[in-house]
């Protein structure tokens, strides 16, 4: 059996790209491009976490996250944001009718690799 770690674990900063203005302290959700957050709109489902400082459009910013984030491979197109469900062989799937198990950080094709925000 091989050994796996997350790309990062709870309690972590992750560094992400800005696709809208932020303010620290605030609520951010998955942006607009890979790996990236703008603030979150209100009943978001694609939040992410909390921004550690003001950033602008093009930067970078931390965000505190309180799950992993995992890099996993994609059974089908995942398009950015999308929810997650398990769909064997140790591959993952926008949801359908299974358990949210993270959110898209990246989209991806079928049989890459996608970045996900555990659940």
């Amino acid at each position: 059996m091989g050994q796996y770690l997350p790309l990062f674990r709870p309690g972590q900063t992750v560094t992400f790209d800005v696709t809208a203005a932020v303010t620290g302290g605030h609520p951010v959700e998955v942006g607009t491009a890979d790996r990236s957050v703008a603030p979150a709109a209100a009943g978001s489902n694609k939040y992410v976490g909390i921004a550690g400082h003001d950033a602008a459009v093009g930067d970078k910013v931390t965000v505190e996250v309180g799950k992993p984030v995992h890099e996993l491979i994609a059974a089908g197109a995942i398009a950015l944001g999308a929810k997650l469900e398990t769909a064997g062989a140790g591959r993952v799937r926008t949801l359908a009718a299974g358990t949210n198990i993270g959110i898209a950080l990246t989209a991806a094709a079928d049989g890459a690799a996608v970045q996900v925000l555990q659940a």
